[in-house]
């Protein structure tokens, strides 16, 4: 749908690998048992040994997405350890295409995009998103550099193929009108501190004119968007967390009392608003042609992937696998 494109959504693990999700199950009826029961590695994709760290690490996390009975299930664990192995053997198998091709992920690309994920939510957010998936910041920008690893060789090699026409870009606005409704909106600021009686003194001396509310957000806030002197940008009701709701009963320019969240106390200052409005044609465009080259990539690259699974030697050591629990 394109309206959750065009809705900000505060990224998480899961979305990671919205491209190789799909192709993941293919590469059960492509392997082979390989007989090397005498040694540690798991399986092999073209001669090269996959991660064992890597497949236990997915098979951790796809684990924690279970309940305490299915993953003592044994039918369930099988499931999964095969799904943790399948996204290795894709992910290595992408790794040697990007190697021949000379496809690189430079650290700063993954920090850039983590830092960007990380402005999404508010103070501690972050850490609780990674406590609930059960993994850690480095494996988070693994998981990144694979998606950036995807994103570039699916540009390289399917650039011509994933271009979209002007025609199907109003086509789809054409046929799709009722997902171009944008609710009102308001490009609101925040403060964030750990207290109500902090909230009221920072509040005091805005009002009071001895400093703005961006200088006392860069000062005392504990937000990321600290930074930016506490820019949250526009958003819509309930789309981020029900504290900032309180912004939509604001005059422009004013500012809010202390409200009270999971994350601590909200100072919020309403800069903007916008009416409800229908999107145009050209306001809605960019967002069209975004979700219709997605929709053609992940199409080109399930193909490409299921023809690389087919011409390969993948060899899987049964041996090795079963032990993992």
């Amino acid at each position: 749908m394109i309206r959750t494109l065009i809705k900000s959504k505060t990224p998480t693990i899961s979305i990671l690998f919205p491209v190789s999700v799909c192709v993941l199950l293919l590469c059960t009826s492509c392997t082979r048992s390989a007989n090397e029961n005498g040694t540690r590695v798991l399986a092999k994709v073209n001669g090269e040994p996959v991660s064992l760290d890597e497949f236990a690490m997915n098979l951790k996390q796809l684990r924690a997405e279970h309940d305490k009975i299915s993953q003592d299930n044994p039918k369930v664990l099988k499931q999964l350890k095969g799904r943790a192995l399948n996204e290795v053997i894709v992910m290595t198998m992408l790794r040697q295409e990007a190697a021949k091709r000379q496809i690189r992920i430079a650290p700063a690309e993954v920090e850039g995009r983590l830092a960007n994920w990380k402005e999404g939510y508010p103070p501690g957010g972050f850490e609780e998103m990674l406590r609930k998936q059960n993994t850690t910041e480095e494996y988070l920008k693994k998981r990144i550099a694979d998606q950036l690893l995807i994103e570039k060789v699916t540009e390289a090699l399917f650039s011509n193929e994933t271009l979209v026409s002007d025609e199907e870009m109003k086509s789809y606005y054409s046929e799709h009108q009722d997902e171009f409704f944008r609710p009102v909106r308001v490009h609101a600021f925040q403060i964030v501190v750990p207290t109500k009686g902090e909230a009221e003194k920072i509040r005091a001396e805005i009002l009071s004119g001895q400093m703005t509310f961006e200088s006392a957000a860069r000062k005392y806030s504990l937000s990321p968007d600290a930074a930016r002197g506490g820019d949250l940008g526009f958003f819509a009701r309930n789309e981020k967390i029900a504290a900032f709701n309180a912004a939509f009963s604001l005059v422009v320019g004013t500012l809010s009392q202390p409200v009270q969240s999971p994350y601590g106390v909200h100072l919020l200052k309403v800069v903007e608003k916008e009416p409800s409005k229908k999107l145009a044609l050209t306001e809605a465009r960019d967002e069209i042609i975004k979700a219709l080259k997605r929709a053609k990539e992940v199409k080109v690259y399930k193909e490409w992937v299921t023809k690389l699974l087919k011409d390969g030697e993948i060899y899987k050591n049964e041996a090795v696998f079963d032990t993992f629990s």
